[in-house]
């Protein structure tokens, strides 16, 4: 008898050991993914450190990167040619390096917001019809001679008008139908970009057809402070609302009826999540024009390099997305030999063969 009882309580041991080293396993494992993740977010944000250094460094008016630290700080350097950098630095370089790292993170942030929306990883912000309805406002603002300064503010109701018309034709009792949402959004941007073409052929101005391809094209050129203020204002607001909704994300990631069921208000979140997306995406498409592929490959990129956690995602993404759009921005001003890239048409050229090959990993799958 005692010997039955003596192997039994080595046998419950035994177990108790494997489970106890389970459980440490699983700890451990945990730590080691929280670690991996801190610190590759802690690159991403010392490459996007290193790349806005570089930026406010280079042009046609080298600065040297201490002396770029200290005016940045509020030190003051003997130079006899401080001010003149200074005023380069401070009214030139820094707004519009500032500029791009929004814009690329409202784009990052968008697009994300929209493959969560349509589970689909090859949806972009544009799909809204943001872009095309900001381009036609453009368009006629320069047709009927508006001044350059409240383009950005005719480009901003031009994508939101024609974001709330996609919406109004995608809505349904439930809430949003994803299908419909981008159907509408092909068809209004089809629409938009046939009346830009006509609008090009048929103004009867050279300047204004190039004014309007220009702006097109895409660029941060001629921006500073007061352009700042609005998209940070958006894009800051943008962010957190989509960080406070993450686990809500996730539950819809599941689907609608799994999502309704588990008690979230899926109309709710999927107009909250439109709203933010497209006052992000507006602001981004004012203020540097269009910009295509960011809001396609930030977010793809941030689901490869961290595990499935939608606010690390999310910050993920707002940070690759800076870097592209700084980094591309940077390109466009110091490639040219006098004269600026079209910034769009340089992320356009790395965002078209990232898309084929997210097209190429998804054969055989539904996307």
């Amino acid at each position: 008898m005692i010997n039955t009882i003596t192997r039994a309580v080595r046998r419950d041991n035994v177990e108790f050991n494997g489970v106890g080293q389970i459980l440490k396993g699983a700890m451990t494992s945990a730590a080691d993914s929280r670690t991996n993740i801190t610190l590759r977010l802690a690159i991403l944000a010392g490459v996007l450190l290193a790349g806005f250094l570089t930026s406010v460094c280079i042009g046609d008016v080298f600065i040297e990167p201490i002396k770029a630290l200290t005016l940045l700080t509020g030190g003051s350097t003997n130079s006899a040619t401080a001010p003149g950098i200074a005023d380069i630095l401070t009214q030139i370089r820094l707004p519009r390096t500032l500029i791009a790292t929004t814009v690329g993170a409202a784009l990052a942030v968008s697009g994300y917001i929209l493959q969560a929306l349509s589970r689909n990883p090859l949806a972009d912000p544009y799909l809204t019809g943001v872009s095309s309805g900001a381009g036609l406002a453009v368009a006629i603002a320069i047709i009927i001679g508006v001044d350059f300064n409240l383009m950005p503010v005719s480009a901003f109701a031009g994508g939101l008008l024609a974001a709330l018309l996609v919406a109004q034709m995608a809505r349904r009792a439930g809430g949003l139908s994803v299908t419909r949402l981008i159907l509408a959004g092909v068809a209004i941007s089809a629409v938009c970009g046939s009346l830009i073409t006509l609008l090009i052929t048929q103004s009867g101005s050279a300047s204004q057809s190039q004014g309007i391809i220009f702006w097109l094209a895409g660029g941060i050129a001629g921006r500073g402070w007061n352009d700042l203020t609005t998209l940070l204002i958006y894009t800051v607001g943008g962010i957190i609302a989509t960080l406070f909704l993450s686990k809500q994300i996730r539950v819809l990631s599941l689907g609608d009826e799994t999502a309704q069921a588990l008690g979230v208000d899926v109309s709710r979140l999927q107009w909250l999540l439109l709203a933010a997306a497209v006052l992000m995406c507006g602001a981004a498409v004012a203020a540097s024009g269009l910009v295509a592929f960011v809001g396609l490959i930030a977010p793809n990129l941030a689901r490869l390099l961290f595990v499935r956690d939608e606010r690390v995602e999310i910050v993920a993404s707002a940070l690759i997305g800076a870097v592209l759009v700084m980094l591309s921005d940077m390109a466009a001003r110091t490639l040219g030999q006098g004269q600026e890239l079209p910034l769009g048409t340089l992320l356009s050229l790395a965002g078209g063969p990232f898309f084929l090959y997210l097209i190429s990993t998804s054969k055989g799958q539904e996307v």
